[in-house]
């Protein structure tokens, strides 16, 4: 746990830094399309993620979000790397 989002890849790109795993609610189930249930998806969070959904954060640079925006995790050890499609359009879907 732990690393910086950003927003972009400039040097002053948003960012938000992780500050502590979420456990999972009943929200992951509903279909945000369709507002359906998908009880697959919950199975699917607890085997992947042990039981955790989402993320505690805290801003730390502000600026613009903008639609297809690159969004990178900058590891404490100092690595970055993308996050996969499934977590930028997780990420997309909250904005």
């Amino acid at each position: 746990m732990g690393g910086v989002l950003s927003f972009g890849d400039a040097s002053d790109a948003p960012a938000v830094t992780v500050t502590m795993r979420d456990l999972r609610c009943v929200m992951v189930n509903i279909d945000p399309d369709g507002a359906g249930m998908a009880p697959e998806v919950m199975k699917a969070v607890v085997r992947a993620t042990q039981n955790h959904a989402g993320i505690y954060g805290t801003g730390t640079r502000s600026g613009q979000l903008a639609v297809g925006q690159a969004i990178l995790l900058h590891r404490w050890r100092g690595s970055t790397s993308p996050l996969t499609r499934l977590q930028r359009r997780a990420c997309a879907a909250r904005t």
